[in-house]
């Protein structure tokens, strides 16, 4: 089976895209593959699951359903260290399955999976 790296940078603004995300990494999870979800920017947002809990897209999916799967099947979630920092997010603050993480990881990360980027 393959790596999948997906990059999401897409938060509350644009839900449509960011929900869209976390399904095609399901997607992807489902059928056996490695999947990592890498948040940065306004996607960190994402690791408060009280936020994800009010988001359904126009296609009726709902970012919680997303995120609870992802963490369901396994799938680790990093958290960009300086994003979650500028938007007062710690360590403590995250859930199960989500880690502070670096660009310098992400980089490593990309060298060896197929990336997707939202």
């Amino acid at each position: 089976m393959s790596k999948f790296l997906f990059v999401l940078s897409r938060g509350p603004e644009d839900s449509t895209r960011a929900v869209r995300a976390m399904f095609l990494a399901k997607v992807a999870a489902g059928k056996g593959h490695d999947v990592t979800v890498f948040l940065l920017d306004e996607a960190v947002y994402w690791s408060n699951l009280g936020m994800a809990e009010r988001v359904r897209i126009p296609t009726g999916d709902a970012m919680i359903d997303q995120i609870r799967e992802l963490q369901d099947k396994g799938v680790k979630f990093l958290v960009c260290k300086p994003c979650a920092e500028a938007r007062l997010i710690g360590a403590d603050d995250l859930p199960a399955g989500f880690e502070i993480s670096t660009a310098a990881v992400l980089i490593d990360m990309a060298v060896e999976a197929k990336v997707f980027s939202f």
